[in-house]
């Protein structure tokens, strides 16, 4: 149900203990081995959301929106690709295949999978580590499983429910880290940053892409609608970006380039990774 190799790298979101357990009820979850909290495995697909955690109001509708838009996301979004961000797909499969290059052996993390369009692309069984998709929305997940399980990948990718603010990881677990499309639709992305760094390993790989203002008036009409309407908490420019990612995660060089509204990232975590690789 879930790869051993992806259950030794992960701990509790709720407490941080480094032990969980498949647990023995009759519907399946992770039990975790310091506080007991329990995750409900769903259809294969932990939900690694912590019941315990007091839900903070959100002004942003970002899950509302995904939820929405899951059964029709893989094909409205290579058109707004197109069409509005003036960005060709190809280019986040490209980005795609260099982050799960970049894994090395080591887990691939891609936060958020969305419906697994882009990793869909990949040609998983040359690739020798583990392969993680993580989101929030259920919906977006349920799509996901669907297409791995109809390309033949269902046993390469492990699918889970989480918080993006407190992913359910060890730190220094993930080799290679993609965020596609997500740091525009992070409640708090400062905090997603700094959790991605957590769970980085040092020397580790991290790639993303972000919808970013000031490239062209259609698509800064769009963004300025999302904002107003409470979809996204919408970034900037690419100096706002490239700004914030040099001072949440302290990286010396953040690579990158824009190709119509948006704006590709990478960098490399600080340290040389472990002696083992």
């Amino acid at each position: 149900m879930i790869p051993r190799q992806v259950l030794d790298i992960m701990e509790c979101p709720s407490c941080g203990h480094p032990e969980l357990e498949i647990g023995t009820r009759r519907q399946p979850d992770l039990v975790c081995g310091g506080c007991g909290e329990r995750y409900p495995i769903v259809d294969g697909v932990p939900d690694m959301v912590p019941r315990k955690k007091v839900q903070q109001y959100r002004y942003y509708r970002t899950d509302t929106l995904l939820n929405l838009i899951a059964p029709f996301y893989d094909v409205a979004a290579p058109l707004m690709s197109l069409a509005v961000w003036q960005c060709s797909p190809l280019r986040y499969v490209d980005m795609a295949h260099k982050a799960v290059g970049r894994s090395a052996g080591g887990a691939y993390l891609e936060c958020p999978i969305g419906t697994g369009l882009v990793l869909g692309h990949i040609q998983a069984e040359h690739v020798e580590g583990p392969l993680i998709g993580v989101d929030s929305s259920w919906k977006m997940l349920r799509r996901a499983q669907a297409r791995f399980e109809e390309n033949g990948m269902a046993s390469r990718v492990t699918l889970m429910r989480a918080d993006p603010e407190r992913l359910p990881f060890h730190p220094g677990a993930i080799r290679s880290l993609q965020s596609v499309n997500g740091l525009h639709a992070f409640h708090d992305r400062l905090k997603v940053l700094a959790e991605f760094n957590r769970v980085l390993e040092p020397g580790g790989f991290l790639s993303g892409s972000v919808l970013v203002r000031g490239q062209n008036a259609l698509a800064d009409t769009i963004l300025d609608t999302y904002e107003r309407y409470g979809v996204f908490p919408m970034l900037r420019s690419r100096e706002f970006i490239i700004s914030e990612l040099r001072r949440v995660l302290g990286y010396p060089e953040v690579r990158h380039e824009t190709y119509g509204s948006v704006f590709f990232f990478s960098s490399n975590k600080p340290g040389e990774p472990p002696a083992s690789t």
